[in-house]
């Protein structure tokens, strides 16, 4: 039962939450007198009260009564067949999070107001817009885990408070530094000139391209078999006419097997950005997911619907390919206003 108490000249009270399993004290920032100590007492009798409606609904509702770390491990197992840059994400966040909750504290400490303080919280660091949107993404999938297996009783953030991701200009290789690539590709060995050629002509992703093998490749019929670790699916693409070439000198040099002798994605990383540097071209922005934006946007300037260059690139969901889709070249922009007809004077 919450309880009123004195100590010095100010009024306290004492309460026990059995939900968090923990007793409380809290100044009420009142004097010692009789008029205040029965607003007190009237209080404390209010507060019980909302206590034990509180705790009633947390039994009806079969609230599973565990900590925030037993909950967040049942969390990284459920999710354990993500990809291991989302494990790693989720963990980031995990470590972020346990900045703001103690692991220790039992689930119900998680709350609307808890949450929305730890959003405030993370807006005063020194974090990029899309880190911040980050960790609502994160922090949105773990209260929905906790919802789902009854952890907490569900509650809906201030969507004010909430980071939006911020919106960049899609960058995409110029048409001058794709041939500059090409043209000295001659000092690379075949190694990495298939690797580029890959990139280039199928918009996929590295980790698409990184295990791929001979026996995965149809000349005759131009079809690349591949698996997809991002979406966890296997795909069948066709093969552009100028990548053919390339992929048969590839294939009679490695015979069987994998086609690239790289072990990593980072280790393709950094081969593309020695190269990049070599043609003075790392001041640009330019990285491995260039590639995959640059394919798209010669797509879509090349007349390829959004529903077939969405095929292509092995997007689970087209809107996914349409937020690059949408890069206009002056070109295209040019020929499309001359399709602009309006009366003319006689």
């Amino acid at each position: 039962m919450a309880s009123i108490y004195s100590k010095g000249k100010k009024l306290y009270m004492s309460w026990y939450d059995r939900l968090a399993g923990k007793r409380f004290n809290r100044s009420l920032e009142l004097e010692n007198t009789p008029v205040n100590k029965k607003k007190a007492e009237q209080f404390a009798k209010t507060f019980q009260k909302r206590l034990d409606e509180q705790y009633e609904n947390f039994i009806s509702l079969n609230i599973v009564k565990d900590s925030i770390d037993k909950a967040f491990q049942h969390f990284l197992r459920v999710n354990g067949n993500k990809s291991l840059k989302t494990i790693n994400d989720y963990k980031r966040f995990q470590k972020k999070f346990y900045e703001h909750f103690n692991p220790k504290d039992p689930c119900t400490f998680i709350t609307k107001h808890s949450c929305e303080e730890f959003l405030i919280a993370l807006g005063k660091e020194d974090y990029a817009p899309n880190t911040l949107y980050g960790f609502t993404k994160n922090l949105k999938k773990f209260l929905n885990f906790l919802f789902q297996y009854n952890y907490i009783p569900h509650f809906v953030l201030n969507s004010d408070l909430t980071y939006k991701p911020e919106v960049k200009p899609v960058l995409i290789f110029s048409e001058e530094d794709i041939q500059l690539m090409i043209d000295k590709l001659e000092c690379k060995n075949d190694n990495f000139k298939t690797v580029f050629y890959l990139l280039l002509y199928t918009g996929l992703r590295p980790s698409d391209i990184l295990d791929i093998k001979v026996e995965d490749i149809d000349i005759e019929n131009k079809l690349l078999n591949y698996y997809s670790p991002k979406v966890k699916e296997h795909n069948v693409v066709p093969i552009h006419d100028d990548l053919l070439p390339i992929l048969e000198e590839r294939i009679s040099e490695v015979k069987e097997g994998r086609l690239l002798e790289y072990a990593t994605i980072g280790e393709i990383g950094k081969a593309v950005r020695r190269y990049l540097e070599k043609l003075q071209l790392n001041k640009k922005g330019y990285n491995l997911r260039t590639f995959r934006k640059t394919y798209i946007s010669l797509l879509y300037n090349s007349g390829v619907d959004l529903a077939t260059a969405s095929k292509l690139v092995g997007h689970k969901k087209i809107t996914t390919t349409q937020k690059y889709y949408t890069h206009y070249s002056i070109s295209k922009l040019q020929s499309e206003l001359q399709k602009l007809r309006l009366p003319k004077s006689k």
